[in-house]
């Protein structure tokens, strides 16, 4: 009975979830006369003589399997007597309820679909070895069930926000990955060869200036659910690799975005969830609440009333010093940077439910439209959950002499702060995003939210990594079952023909 030699399908009739909610109501030791097949992987196994009992898990839910001697005959029972944890099988029995209580599948055959050739860690759960999780992450998605509902909310989430911006209008587009000129936000790029075209591109930072091009293109209600790259550090918020979700709405201002994401996100959460309101699963994280509208506060506003430190109204100098007195380092030339510092060490951890912090200093936000109230500051916004920043939006800069001037400013920016900062981030000049801009686009406000941000904040995991299906790990040596064992290999080699 080698699966590897003689199964290539299993004809599944049923789910865990569907047994699970037909048969609810069996009392113990009563046993439906219904048949249905099941297959999944066995997460494990207990034996008690001529009875053995199994947990099945199809992806949709667990079960328990009962397996009888006197049900199963002789030879099956001597192939059961094989099972192991991680085998994948198919099954094929009847609902019953065990005396003790458990629904069950009392297993009338069954067959081996795959097999488990490595032995399963008996503790995988809690793991101290984060290398490990995340080296073998197939395991810790398989076993680590926070992980694995973390990873799958994910998933439902975008498919709602793609059912709501459809439903609004919206388009769903691909901006580049291999860019030209990075751009879209403040930070380092990947930096790549184009060898058929004998120059240099970049990994995408964000998809913001060409989602902006295509306003300028006439789609005036456009996103991208967007991969996006960052070379810069790996920490627990932090992954050169992510993925946002970006939203551009002409005819449209910062107010109007704030609105839309209210109304997005709260849908998404709720059609994920069942609720607006969010019982974090971690121990200690307690409910967020997503119900608009949304709270609002000042960035200068929050350091004073949240973090009980004064600011307003002081000079760059002052700021250095208090800055270096709550020990934040400083290291950028820009006022706007240092007062965002100061706002993530005493007033960030403090926003637990959804949160804009608005009114950003306008020499952090190249991109955004200058406050029509007071011009040091951009009508700028960004979203905070469970003290997460998971997104950024504003009105967006749709002069483009000024957009012009503001990345020439950038540019200084970044030759001035060289000798006595280093590297700091700053935009480069984009002169064919400006062109775009030159050809008219329309008052228009934009918005970038980190997925797997929000979804940390939801699920109260520690560490982006833990959202992310797969993360970059060093190569490591190790011998496969094929190396171990070369006889298995010159069997199957031999088994199935391929010699030659």
């Amino acid at each position: 009975m080698d699966p590897y030699l003689s199964v290539y399908r299993y004809q599944v009739t049923a789910t865990t979830q569907l047994i699970r909610s037909r048969y609810s109501d069996l009392a113990p030791g009563q046993l439906s006369e219904d048949v249905y097949r099941v297959a999944g992987r066995v997460m494990a196994v207990r034996r008690h003589g001529r009875i053995a009992f199994a947990v099945l898990d199809d992806g949709y839910g667990t079960i328990q399997l009962m397996f009888r001697y006197d049900v199963l005959g002789k030879e099956r029972w001597k192939l059961l007597e094989l099972l192991n944890v991680g085998d994948v099988i198919g099954v094929e029995g009847s609902p019953t309820r065990s005396l003790r209580g458990e629904l069950s599948l009392l297993v009338r055959d069954f067959r081996y679909l795959a097999i488990a050739w490595r032995d399963y860690p008996e503790k995988w759960h809690g793991l101290a070895d984060a290398d490990k999780r995340y080296r073998m992450r197939y395991l810790d998605i398989m076993l680590n069930s926070d992980v694995r509902k973390a990873i799958i909310s994910m998933y439902r989430i975008e498919k709602a926000f793609r059912d709501f911006l459809d439903s609004e209008g919206f388009v769903e587009v691909h901006t580049p990955k291999l860019q030209p000129i990075y751009g879209g936000a403040l930070a380092r790029p990947f930096k790549t060869r184009i060898y058929a075209l004998d120059m240099d591109a970049y990994l995408s930072i964000a998809p913001e200036t060409y989602l902006k091009r295509l306003v300028v293109a006439n789609l005036f209600k456009v996103y991208e659910i967007a991969v996006c790259f960052r070379n810069e550090d790996i920490d627990a918020e932090h992954y050169p690799e992510f993925v946002q979700i970006e939203i551009y709405q002409a005819f449209a201002d910062w107010e109007d975005m704030m609105r839309l994401v209210e109304r997005m996100v709260s849908y998404a959460v709720k059609q994920t969830y069942g609720s607006y309101r969010v019982e974090v699963e971690k121990e200690g994280k307690g409910v967020i609440d997503f119900t608009p509208p949304w709270s609002r506060i000042g960035l200068e506003e929050a350091i004073e009333k949240l973090g009980g430190v004064k600011v307003r109204g002081l000079g760059y100098d002052e700021l250095v010093k208090l800055a270096q007195e709550l020990g934040v380092e400083v290291k950028d030339p820009r006022r706007g940077k240092i007062l965002e510092k100061i706002f993530e060490k005493v007033a960030q951890p403090k926003l637990r439910n959804p949160t804009f912090v608005t009114m950003f200093p306008r020499d952090i936000s190249p991109l955004a439209r200058p406050s029509r109230r007071d011009p040091r500051y951009a009508e700028r916004f960004e979203i905070y959950v469970a003290g997460l920043e998971v997104g950024n939006g504003y009105s967006e800069l749709n002069n483009p002499v000024i957009q012009y001037y503001f990345f020439k400013k950038e540019e200084e920016l970044r030759r001035r702060a060289a000798e006595k900062f280093g590297e700091v981030e700053a935009h480069p000049m984009d002169k064919d995003y400006v062109r775009a801009l030159e050809y008219g686009m329309p008052p228009t406000a934009g918005v970038g939210i980190g997925i797997y941000r929000l979804i940390m904040a939801l699920h109260g995991l520690p560490s982006i990594k833990d959202v992310i299906p797969f993360t970059i790990v060093a190569p490591e040596e190790f011998e496969t079952i094929a190396e171990m064992y070369p006889d298995v290999l010159k069997y199957y080699v031999e088994k199935l023909g391929l010699e030659g």
